[in-house]
């Protein structure tokens, strides 16, 4: 069955309509068509996952189709040229699986031919309108070692909807396989999603969501990053993926300090952020933009789509004499914008005041994501045992787009260390200053977790 692209609204007046969800919307303000945004080509998900074992390509193939017949949003195309725009479901479709073998190369790990592949994969591009959007690749180093790459369009999903696919594939490969239907839990679509999320959208008001965040965005600037480089009129080279590893003490020290605090080790690495960026503006009233998973009600946990969202955290740090009282006062402010969370282009049109700090064309946007496992045991039944790499050792100069700024992602890897990858263009950031930052940040944190109680001023 051929690939199903993207109809124009006249052509498609007998088909059912859905309302966007307001991610959605957002997503289509960032719009730049196939070229750029957040429906552009390199505007991409990709997860490589390792396989022990031999993989049954026909297996693998019946999981994959099922897991696009499982989730209908990837085989939905959101219609941008219509007034207003929609989304549209298609029929089932199978998913484009290439395998091949890795060339031979003496002198090098297989872990490190993965690194390479990764780079190879993520430097890849989707098109957003034609569908399914997703695809397969596989490289088998030989029968019982291979490494599967899973590519998602990012205008479908999210870090948490990769692994709903991770699992869900893994569910179906067993079941294939042993004949026993998958146990998986029942699902909710994407646009029952969407229409939940406008039938329920007066209740905000209700829960005093508008009032939070009149008062705590009043008079405050979103923290921007200072560009080496002016943005340019077009870009002429796309995103960069800088890597940097934090080593596995120093997480351990900041989880303790978690631990002991009764928050989260993302709440510690934000504490280390506002120090950072306390140190290259001199600020202490900042606002930090984060991803969130966007997912608050539990008859959507099992959904594949996209429910991120990025919510601004304000935190004043005038008062506090130590990285502890910053770690406390990080996780009233998490805790306080989480429990009144609005969607991102709700608080953007509602407080344009506050993202005014984007118009100076020597700074860029600046987000945080933090990428943690939600299903348990990350271990895959497909052939003897699979599980997803984490880990990126290798710089990439050419790496999946983001629709502008620049994104500092953090994911803890099963060893305990963090991974850290810092998206950036090169239009606009030398290299040598994102190495920098990288190395500030370690520096901060690796004191600020060692001496908890010391003045931060000094980390």
């Amino acid at each position: 069955m051929a690939a199903t692209t993207e109809p124009s609204p006249a052509a498609d007046q007998q088909g059912q309509r859905y309302p966007l969800s307001f991610t959605q919307e957002w997503f289509v303000t960032l719009d730049q068509g196939d070229d750029g945004g957040a429906f552009g080509r390199r505007f991409i998900l990709v997860c490589p996952i390792r396989i022990t074992g031999h993989v049954d390509l026909a297996v693998l193939q019946g999981a994959l189709d099922d897991v696009v017949e499982r989730h209908e949003l990837l085989r939905t195309l959101v219609v941008r040229n219509a007034d207003p725009p929609y989304q549209m479901v298609r029929p089932p479709c199978p998913v484009p699986l290439e395998v091949r073998d890795p060339p031979p190369v003496t002198g090098k790990s297989r872990d490190m031919i993965v690194q390479e592949l990764i780079v190879e994969v993520e430097a890849g591009t989707m098109t957003a309108r034609e569908v399914p959007m997703l695809r397969a690749l596989l490289c088998k180093f030989d029968d019982r070692d291979s490494v599967l790459f899973l590519t998602v369009h990012h205008s479908v999903s999210d870090a948490w909807s990769v692994q709903v696919i991770m699992r869900d594939l893994g569910a179906f490969y067993a079941a294939r396989r042993s004949g026993i239907p998958a146990e998986l839990p029942e699902v909710r679509q994407y646009r029952e999603y969407a229409a939940w999320q406008r039938a329920n959208a007066s209740n905000a008001a209700e829960d005093g969501a508008p009032k939070y965040w009149l008062e705590k965005l009043h008079g405050a600037r979103e923290f921007t990053i200072p560009n080496d480089h002016a943005h340019p009129e077009s870009y002429s080279r796309p995103y960069s993926l800088y890597v940097h590893v934090i080593e596995a003490d120093v997480i351990a020290a900041a989880s303790a300090l978690a631990t002991d605090s009764r928050t989260t080790v993302f709440t510690v690495m934000l504490s280390a952020f506002y120090v950072l960026a306390h140190k290259i503006t001199g600020i202490t009233d900042l606002t930090i933009r984060a991803f969130t998973a966007g997912r608050n009600e539990l008859q959507f946990q099992n959904t594949m789509g996209l429910f991120l969202n990025v919510v601004p955290f304000r935190t004043n740090l005038a008062d506090c004499t130590s990285f502890r009282d910053i770690v406390a006062r990080t996780k009233e402010t998490l805790i306080d914008a989480i429990g009144y969370e609005l969607p991102v282009n709700v608080i953007e049109q509602t407080f344009p005041d506050f993202i005014r700090s984007r118009e100076d064309t020597r700074t860029s946007q600046f987000i945080i994501s933090d990428s943690v496992s939600q299903f348990g045991d990350p271990t895959l039944p497909i052939a003897e045992g699979a599980r997803e790499v984490n880990e990126r050792l290798l710089q990439e100069p050419v790496h999946h787009d983001i629709p502008s700024g620049m994104v500092w992602n953090l994911s803890v890897d099963p060893t305990g260390s963090l991974y850290g990858s810092v998206l950036f263009n090169l239009d606009e950031f030398d290299e040598s200053t994102v190495a920098g930052w990288a190395a500030d940040l370690l520096r901060i944190l690796t004191s600020a977790v060692g001496e908890p109680d010391r003045d931060w001023k000094l980390l």
